[in-house]
C-alpha cells in the first residue's frame, strides 16, 4: 500500500483496535489521558480502572478495583495526579493515579452523581446530581464549601469556566443554567434540552450538546442540526470538537461548524472519546470491550484542512480567586429560593461530619422540541 492509500486508510479506519475487556459482561465505560502523552486510563463496567500505554495498548500496573461498579463518571484533575469518580450511591470518590487507591470519599448527594469537573487550578471538584442539586467541594479539606444549590431538575452535566468564575449545568427540561461559582447565584438560563458541556479554554465559547454559545452574548448557534449527540470531547486547543453516537464518532470544526471527514464507525455504542495530549489521536472506547485509535492528522489531511488546526498550545491554568460576577445579571425566583434552602439549613441543628459541607450558604439522547435560546 503506498502512502497515500494508507494515509486515505486511516481517515475512515482505526489506526488500532486493543481489546480490554470481555464484550459481553464487561465492556468499557469511559477513557482519560494522562498528561505525559504516554499512558490512558480506562474506566469498565466491571468497576475496574486500567492504565494502558497509549502507543501498544498494553496494560501498565495491577488494576484498580471499585469493587461495587459504583462509578458513573470520571474526570482527571489538571495536574493528572488524582480521578474524580461520581457514584451511583450519590458518593463522590478520589483515587490516586499513582497507587490506584481511593484516598476521600465524599458524601451529601442523595443520588445518582452524573457528572463531575474540576476546576482549573484542581483545588475543587463541581458535582451534578439526579437528586436536581450540584455540590462544589474542597479538595483539601474534603467538605461542601457551595450548596447543595437547586437547579429545579436533575443534573445531566456540570462544568467550570476556564477562569473558574463560573459553573455551567445541564439538564433536558430547564436546558443549561450559568452559576457564579463563588456564591451559588443564578446568572442566565440557555432554553433547550442538554446532557453535555465542554467550556473553551478562553472562556469565550460554551459548547452543549450541538449546540455553541458565545459567552459575551450567549448567542447560540446550532452546529450540527442533523446529527444525534451523546456526549462531546474537545481537542486540546480547542479548534475540533469530537462528537459521538450511538455507534459512531464525528470530528467538528469548531471554528467552520463543518463535519470534519466522514463519521467513524465502531462494533458496538461508543461510551467515551477524548483527544491524546498532543491532538493528534483520538481515542474512543465503546461496548465491545475495545479501545479505539483514530489518527487525527490522516483525518484532517484528508479533509484538506491545514495541518496546523491539531497544533497545541500550553495554557497554564489560572488560580480561583474571590472575584465575583456582576450583579444584576440574575434569575431572581431560583435564587431566592436557594436563599431559603441556604437560611432553612443555617437554623437546623448543627450535625457536621467530616463529609459535609463546611457552611450553609467537568448521557441521554432525548431532546426538546421547543427551540433553544437564552432568557
Amino acid at each position: 500500500m503506498d502512502a497515500s492509500a494508507k494515509h486515505n486508510n486511516l481517515a475512515t479506519m482505526p489506526l488500532r483496535k486493543t481489546k480490554v475487556k470481555n464484550t459481553e459482561i464487561d465492556g468499557l465505560r469511559d477513557i482519560l489521558c494522562l498528561p505525559d502523552g504516554k499512558q490512558i486510563i480506562v474506566y469498565s463496567y466491571d468497576g475496574s480502572f486500567q492504565v494502558r500505554d497509549l502507543k501498544t495498548g498494553t496494560q501498565v500496573g495491577e488494576e484498580w478495583e471499585d469493587k461495587d461498579r459504583g462509578a458513573a463518571t470520571i474526570a482527571l484533575s489538571p495536574d493528572g495526579k488524582k480521578v474524580a469518580s461520581g457514584r451511583r450511591d450519590g458518593a463522590v470518590k478520589l483515587w490516586n493515579v499513582d497507587t490506584g487507591k481511593v484516598i476521600k470519599t465524599w458524601t451529601g448527594h442523595t443520588e445518582w452523581v452524573n457528572s463531575v469537573s474540576w476546576s482549573p487550578d484542581g483545588g475543587r471538584v463541581v458535582s451534578g446530581s439526579v437528586d436536581g442539586t450540584f455540590r462544589v467541594w474542597d479538595v483539601e479539606s474534603g467538605k461542601t464549601i457551595l450548596g447543595p444549590i437547586n437547579t429545579e431538575e436533575e443534573v445531566y452535566a456540570v462544568c467550570y469556566s476556564s477562569d473558574a468564575k463560573m459553573i455551567a449545568t445541564a439538564g433536558i427540561r430547564a436546558g443549561v443554567k450559568i452559576w457564579d461559582a463563588n456564591l451559588g447565584e443564578l446568572l442566565k438560563t440557555l432554553k433547550g434540552a442538554f446532557s453535555c458541556l465542554a467550556w473553551t479554554s478562553d472562556g469565550k465559547t460554551l459548547v452543549a450538546d450541538k449546540s455553541k454559545f458565545d459567552t459575551a452574548t450567549w448567542t447560540e448557534v446550532d452546529m450540527c442540526e442533523d446529527y444525534g449527540v451523546d456526549r462531546i470531547s474537545l481537542s486540546p486547543n480547542d479548534r475540533i470538537l469530537a462528537i459521538y453516537y450511538y455507534k459512531t464518532a464525528q470530528l467538528w470544526d469548531l471554528e467552520t461548524n463543518q463535519p470534519i471527514g466522514t463519521p467513524l464507525h465502531h462494533q458496538d455504542d461508543v461510551k467515551s472519546a477524548t483527544f491524546s495530549v498532543d491532538g493528534k489521536f483520538l481515542l474512543t472506547c465503546c461496548d465491545d470491550g475495545h479501545i479505539y485509535t483514530w489518527d487525527a492528522s490522516a483525518i484532517v489531511k484528508r479533509a484538506g484542512l491545514p495541518s496546523d488546526i491539531l497544533d497545541v498550545t500550553p495554557r497554564l491554568a489560572p488560580k480561583i480567586k474571590g472575584a465575583r460576577v456582576p450583579p444584576g445579571f440574575f434569575d431572581d425566583a431560583l435564587r431566592d429560593a436557594n436563599l431559603r434552602i441556604r437560611l432553612s439549613q443555617s437554623h437546623a441543628p448543627p450535625t457536621p461530619t467530616p463529609h459535609q459541607r463546611a457552611f450553609n450558604p467537568f448521557t441521554s439522547v432525548w431532546r426538546s422540541s421547543e427551540p433553544h435560546g437564552a432568557t
